[in-house]
């Protein structure tokens, strides 16, 4: 019986620590190409939600909620880039930018409230309690969402490294991450390829929330809820390389479900309110430790 425990907590860190990574890549990968925190990521992820529960109303297996949210994710992401263009070609500072991304992710929240009231009155489902387990199929013991999670996340990291290292258009992407006044002269266009970077953000979050009602009870509320450890998991990881998003996400999401697995046993359950504690303390010491995160440190050992 233990083991069956152990097997399965492990299972559960595995699920969260791939949805994690797959919310922290566009958080690491809008931060180099624009230096700005997006706060209206919660929003992508919370349409990636969404988009699992239209398509289950619409009679398909939610699963096929991940390429919906892959394209409705990226779409919002491209609306919130098209508010923000006018003010970075007229050079807004940093601030003004992120209190931008707040007051879209506050206009997103209304938009999807709107949009979880009409699945509740209209279609008579309870859209504030998204909730797709039971439904979950299983090969061999192991859950479907342990399997497309981690695959979601797999494939997500080897298409971008192929994007990035293998075509033109990914040596323009980094081009504009390493100098965007030095791409522009050189004839790249920046706005098309902060447009990409935008849409690929959104596009990893909203496959991300489309799996979350497999691992969870979701409502209009969990993609804020989790945009905290999404920073500390870029933040950890190390903002400076796309590789430190799945770095910090993996090392948050198996300390934070090992731990409070050994806590709730020790102490009871009700130590799971106060989980979050578990990802800030690890920001706080990578702070303290390696100011860069993790990411740096193993390039540098690796001589990248």
């Amino acid at each position: 019986m233990q083991i069956a425990i152990s097997v399965g907590t492990f299972m559960q860190a595995l699920v969260w620590s791939s949805i994690l990574s797959l919310t922290a890549i566009g958080i690491t990968l809008l931060y180099r190409t624009t230096r700005v925190p997006n706060f209206a990521h919660a929003s992508f992820v919370t349409t990636g939600i969404y988009s699992s529960t239209i398509v289950w109303v619409f009679g398909f297996h939610p699963y096929w909620g991940i390429p919906l949210g892959f394209i409705l994710g990226g779409l919002v992401a491209v609306l919130l880039f098209y508010m923000l263009e006018p003010l970075r070609k007229r050079k807004a500072s940093i601030f003004l930018l992120m209190i931008a991304t707040l007051s879209f992710d506050i206009l997103m929240y209304g938009v999807l409230n709107v949009l979880a009231d009409t699945l509740q009155f209209e279609f008579k489902i309870l859209s504030r309690n998204i909730y797709f387990v039971p439904m979950d199929f299983d090969i061999v013991g192991i859950r479907g969402i342990v399997l497309i999670s981690l695959a979601a996340f797999l494939v997500t990291m080897i298409a971008l490294q192929l994007l990035l290292y293998r075509t033109n258009l990914g040596v323009a992407l980094r081009a504009c991450m390493e100098n965007p006044s030095l791409a522009q002269t050189l004839g790249i266009n920046v706005s098309r390829m902060l447009l990409i970077s935008w849409f690929i953000a959104g596009a990893t979050a909203g496959v991300a929330g489309a799996l979350l009602p497999f691992y969870q009870m979701c409502n209009t509320y969990t993609g804020t809820y989790y945009l905290a450890e999404m920073f500390c998991a870029s933040t950890v990881g190390g903002l400076d390389y796309l590789i430190g998003a799945p770095i910090g996400s993996f090392l948050l999401g198996f300390a934070k479900i090992l731990l409070l697995s050994s806590l709730a046993s020790v102490v009871g359950p009700d130590i799971i309110n106060y989980m979050m504690i578990i990802p800030l303390s690890i920001l706080v010491i990578t702070l303290a430790v390696l100011p860069t995160g993790i990411a740096p440190l193993i390039m540098k050992r690796r001589g990248v």
